[in-house]
């Protein structure tokens, strides 16, 4: 299992790994909230009994109890003396902690999934673009600058282009200097991540979409808001069109 925790001064988030020898309540989170997050367990289901926990876990209750506290601190279990632990409303999950992303999303995220992601990042990156060229420093826009060549330098590989435009992006959200932009992003790339294979399978689609990281990054270099925001309207377009081909074919 991983936890999350924000590295450094940089307002990044990065994945820790759990000792479950050492952090046994962690078997609990890992047993029980991906089944929620799935639907395995549904809103009003109870979960197992804590006398069932312990004896399939083999660990004691203070870990299971410890355990059922950390996804009712994520929204996904409330405890009532009346009617034991149950599985809450969906409305009521923390949908951007870090760990409720993961789950939703990993190993193989489902096709509604796709869609909502995409439809957040149209809502969400052409204002974030906008803000950047209006804020932007020579600093941040180096590093749109950078972002973008390593865009272009690993556009035959889709692995590493992978990275470099999850950088691009970021790059972007930073440049706006808002931290509340930024976070946002930081807990979504763990979503993006993982449907990043939806659309970066072809390289000569990749290279397609070098033209329009260019325009934004240019638009941002710039200062020109409108067109930065307009230029990053049509990358997500393009990824949102890719999400929906994708699910038409598998679905």
């Amino acid at each position: 299992m991983k936890c999350y925790e924000k590295s450094g001064g940089s307002g990044s988030v990065r994945s820790v790994a759990i000792d479950p020898k050492r952090d046994r309540h962690a078997q609990v989170v890992q047993a029980l909230g991906p089944r929620i997050v799935t639907g395995e367990l549904a809103p009003g289901t109870s979960i197992p009994i804590e006398e069932n926990l312990v004896g399939e876990l083999g660990i004691g209750r203070s870990a299971v109890r410890e355990g059922v506290k950390v996804l009712a601190g994520k929204g996904l279990l409330e405890t009532r003396r009346s009617a034991g632990t149950r599985v809450r409303p969906r409305e009521s999950w923390n949908l951007l902690d870090p760990d409720v992303l993961s789950w939703r999303f990993e190993p193989e995220p489902r096709p509604r999934d796709i869609q909502m992601l995409a439809d957040l990042r149209v809502a969400l990156e052409p204002g974030a673009a906008r803000v950047a060229a209006e804020r932007a420093d020579a600093v941040a826009v180096q590093r749109i600058d950078e972002a973008l060549a390593a865009l272009y330098a690993t556009a035959d590989d889709p692995e590493p282009f992978i990275e470099a435009d999850l950088a691009f992006h970021k790059a972007v959200f930073a440049a706006a200097d808002n931290d509340l932009l930024l976070y946002i992003y930081d807990m979504i790339s763990i979503a993006l991540r993982s449907v990043r294979q939806v659309h970066t399978r072809s390289v000569a689609h990749n290279k397609e979409t070098l033209p329009g990281h260019e325009r934004v990054a240019l638009a941002i270099r710039r200062r020109h808001h409108r067109k930065a925001e307009e230029a990053m309207r049509e990358v997500v377009e393009v990824a949102r069109a890719d999400a929906e081909q994708h699910v038409r074919l598998c679905c």
